[in-house]
C-alpha cells in the first residue's frame, strides 16, 4: 500500500471522527432533556369493620383487629420551619385506620428507646398527632397547619395520657406562690384545667393560630412497650359542628401525621412530620355508581413509562399531570423546524418546583406549568412572558431565550398570604461551550493534518534523496 493511500485513509478517518464529534456536539448543545415524574400521595385504606368497637382499654391498643387492618409506613422529616433542626428524628411511623360505621380509629406506632412522660424545665414529653383539613376539597397545604383551609389537629401527649388514664400528675412542674404578705387570701390562684381526654382537639389555619377547641370530643390512649409507642385515636365519623370538627365521609380525605420525641427536645413546632396521604374510607354498603373517574395522562418529555416512586427524598418531585378532558393555555411563537426544550414546572402555595431553571442563549424553550392547588400565574421579568394555570388546566408558553442573565419569574395571580414570596429564577447562559468545543476540535484536526502532511513530505524527501544518491 502506497503512502498516498495511507495518508488518504488517515485523512478520511480524521474527517469522519471530526464530523461525528461535530454532529454529537450540535445535537447535544443544550444538554439532556429534563424529565420529571409525579409523586402521587400515599394511600391509607380505612376499612369497614362493623363488629369492632374499642373502648380504649389497655388491651384495645394491641387488639386482634389491628392484625387484620391494612397499614402503611410513612417516612418522617423534621419540621423545616422550626430551628434549630434536630440531630436525630423519628425515621418512620406505622399508621393504621378503620371505622365501624359510627366511629373512626387511627393507630400510630413508632420506635422510641425511652418513654418520656414528664415535663419540666429541661424535660419534654413524647407525643403524636393526626391532622385533617376541615374542607374535604381543600388543596393539600405545604406544612402541617394549612394555609387555605383550617385544619383539625388531634394531639396526644404522654404526660396527659399518664394523668388522664392513670391519675398521675406531673410532680416536676415548678410552682409559683402569688400570695403576698399583705393579702388575706390568694388573689392570683394557679389552676390546672381538668383533663377530659389524653388528646387535645385543636384548630389551626396558619403558623401561630393553634387553638384549643371548647368542646373536646377526641379520645386517645397510648402504651409504650419493648422500645416503641403505640397510640390509638377514637372519634365519631361525623359531628353536629362541621364548622369546628372535620367530618369523615365515604371516599378520600387528606391527612398528615407527626411525632414528638422528648429525648430529642421536641416540643411545639419542633417535631417530625409525614407527607400528606389520602385516606380511602370504605363505605358500609358500597353501591355501584355511574360516575367514571376522569382519566389522567402523564405528559413526559421521553416516552418511557414512569417507574414506581417512593417517598424518600422525593417529597417535591416534579411532573405534568392534566385531565384528559381538560384544556391547556398555550402561547407559542411561530417557529417551525426547531424542537423546543420542554421544562415542566409545578406551582403550589407558595413555591415553584423547580425554582431555578438554566438554559442556553438562543435556545427555544417551552415551559409547561401545572397548578397543584389554586390558580397560579407566571410572569418572566425581562422577557414579558406570561401565562397562568389552574387545577385541571395547564399553562404553556414558548419563547426564545435571546437575552443572557438571571431573570426572576413570579406568580402573577393572587394565591394566598405568601403570594409575594412565590418567586423563581431563570438563568440564561452564553452558548460558549459548543463554540469552544468546535474550536478545540478544529485545532486538533489542523494539528493532526499538519503532522500527517509534514511526515509525508519528509518521507517523500528522503526517498528522493535516496534516489539521487
Amino acid at each position: 500500500m502506497s503512502n498516498k493511500v495511507i495518508v488518504a485513509i488517515l485523512i478520511l478517518l480524521t474527517l469522519g471522527v471530526f464530523g461525528g464529534l461535530v454532529y454529537y456536539g450540535w445535537t447535544h448543545r443544550y444538554g439532556s432533556t429534563e424529565t420529571y415524574q409525579l409523586q402521587e400521595p400515599r394511600l391509607l385504606a380505612v376499612s369497614y369493620q362493623p363488629e369492632e368497637e374499642l373502648t380504649l382499654k389497655p388491651e384495645d391498643i394491641f387488639a386482634e383487629i389491628w392484625q387484620n387492618v391494612p397499614s402503611i409506613g410513612l417516612m418522617l422529616m423534621h419540621q423545616v420551619t422550626e430551628l434549630p433542626w434536630p440531630r436525630e428524628i423519628t425515621p418512620v411511623v406505622k399508621v393504621q385506620a378503620f371505622h365501624n360505621g359510627k366511629d373512626i380509629y387511627f393507630k400510630m406506632t413508632w420506635q422510641d428507646d425511652h418513654a418520656d412522660a414528664t415535663v419540666s424545665l429541661d424535660e419534654f414529653t413524647d407525643g403524636c398527632a393526626v391532622a385533617v383539613p376541615m374542607d374535604a376539597n381543600a388543596p393539600v397545604p405545604s406544612i402541617m397547619m394549612g394555609f387555605s383551609s383550617p385544619v383539625n389537629i388531634w394531639h396526644w401527649q404522654a404526660d396527659n395520657d399518664l394523668q388522664y388514664w392513670h391519675n398521675k400528675r406531673n410532680e416536676s412542674i415548678a410552682y409559683t406562690d402569688h400570695l403576698y404578705p399583705f393579702e388575706d387570701e390568694e388573689v392570683l390562684p394557679i389552676t390546672t384545667p381538668e383533663l377530659n381526654s389524653a388528646v387535645a382537639d385543636l384548630l389551626a389555619q396558619r403558623a401561630g393560630s393553634l387553638t384549643l377547641k371548647e368542646t373536646q370530643i377526641v379520645q386517645g390512649r397510648g402504651q409504650w412497650r419493648d422500645g416503641s409507642w403505640s397510640v390509638v385515636f377514637k372519634r365519631s365519623l361525623t359531628t353536629n359542628d362541621p364548622q369546628r370538627d372535620c367530618q369523615f365521609g365515604w371516599g378520600r380525605r387528606s391527612a398528615s401525621f407527626a411525632v414528638w420525641d422528648g429525648d430529642q427536645n421536641d416540643r411545639g413546632a419542633r417535631k417530625s412530620i409525614s407527607e400528606w396521604v389520602n385516606l380511602q374510607i370504605e363505605a358500609p354498603h358500597p353501591k355501584s355508581s355511574a360516575h367514571k373517574e376522569t382519566s389522567h395522562s402523564i405528559i413526559r418529555v421521553d416516552k418511557t413509562p414512569a417507574a414506581d416512586a417512593s417517598y424518600t427524598n422525593r417529597l417535591f418531585s416534579l411532573s405534568l399531570v392534566s385531565s384528559a378532558h381538560g384544556a391547556s393555555v398555550e402561547t407559542e411563537p411561530a417557529q417551525s423546524g426547531v424542537q423546543p426544550r420542554v421544562i415542566n414546572l409545578q406551582a403550589k402555595r407558595f413555591q415553584y418546583i423547580p425554582h431555578q431553571i438554566t438554559v442556553q442563549k438562543g435556545e427555544l424553550v417551552t415551559i409547561i406549568m401545572e397548578s397543584l392547588d389554586v390558580t397560579h400565574g407566571f410572569y418572566l421579568d425581562g422577557y414579558g412572558v406570561t401565562m397562568k394555570a389552574r387545577p385541571g388546566v395547564v399553562g404553556k408558553v414558548t419563547f426564545v431565550a435571546d437575552k443572557t442573565g438571571r431573570f426572576s419569574f413570579r406568580c402573577s395571580e393572587t394565591c394566598g398570604e405568601f403570594h409575594p414570596y412565590m418567586i423563581g429564577f431563570l438563568k440564561v447562559t452564553p452558548n460558549s461551550r459548543f463554540h469552544l468545543f468546535v474550536a478545540a476540535v478544529c485545532v486538533v484536526f489542523v494539528i493532526a493534518l499538519g503532522i500527517l502532511l509534514r511526515g509525508a513530505r519528509r518521507k517523500k524527501g528522503a526517498e528522493e534523496n535516496a534516489g539521487t544518491e
